[in-house]
Order: structure tokens, then sequence, then C-alpha cells
């Protein structure tokens, strides 16, 4: 008799053990399924005023850098974007409001140009999927 309550025993904290497992398992893999922002393999290095940032391969949005602005007036920004599969939105924004954008699907060099106010902006990429990414800033 005695042996038949062990046996039930074990196997409860088996499945109670499995069921745990299960929960955890299916909530880390929602917490990547559902859409969210996943950047793999990224390297960002600034050296005198000069931004870089590569990333193996991005899904979601991702920030580049942020920055204040002292006083009112134009902001130019040099940039280097590229992607090699895959296409990007390069964005400045401010306070959920995009001020300079630009879609990159192969190697553009250009300027981010905008009027600035006195506040804190904030510059992303954006991609539904894209690999091997690099941004170049100068400031």
């Amino acid at each position: 008799m005695r042996i038949g309550k062990s046996k039930s025993k074990f196997r409860f904290w088996i499945f109670l053990a499995l069921f745990i497992m299960t929960v955890v398992v299916i909530n880390v893999a929602s917490k990547y399924a559902d859409g969210t922002n996943v950047a793999v393999s990224t390297v960002k290095t600034e050296i005198n005023g000069k931004l870089s940032l590569k990333i193996g391969s991005l899904k979601g949005t991702y920030k580049v850098d942020d920055f204040s602005v002292a006083e009112a007036g134009s902001v130019s920004i040099p940039y280097e974007a590229s992607s090699e599969e895959g296409t990007f939105i390069l964005k400045v924004s401010h306070d959920d409001e995009t001020v300079w954008e630009k879609t990159v699907a192969s190697k553009e060099t250009g300027s981010i140009d905008f009027e600035a106010v006195q506040e804190r902006y904030k510059i992303t990429v954006e991609t539904e999927s894209a690999k091997k990414l690099l941004i170049k800033l100068s400031r």
C-alpha cells in the first residue's frame, strides 16, 4: 500500500514540474514571437563625436542615440546608413513626434536636417526585418 502512495507523489511532482516548465517556455516564446523589438549582434562605438552602430539583424525599433539641443535653430547631422538585406527607417523624434525620417534600402549618405527647438531628441531605426545594418553619425 505504501508503494502506491509514493508513486502517486512522484507522479504529482513530475507533472507539476512539467506544468511549470511549460508555462515558463510559453511566456518566453510569446515575448519574442509577438513582434517586439529584437536586435542581434549590436556594436556601438563613439569616438570624437562620431557614432558608429552595427546591427547583425533587427526586427522592430532600436535606439541609436539621443541628444539635447541647447538653443532653437537648424540642426544638421551628417550620416551614412546601409543594409545588406531589407529596409529600415532612420528617424529623429522628440515627444513621440517625428521631425525627420529617411527610408534606407541600400547605401545612403546624406544629412539629417531639421529645425529644432530647445528639446531632447532621439534617433531610432525601425524595420520589419533587416540584416547587417550600419549607421554612422557625425555630430
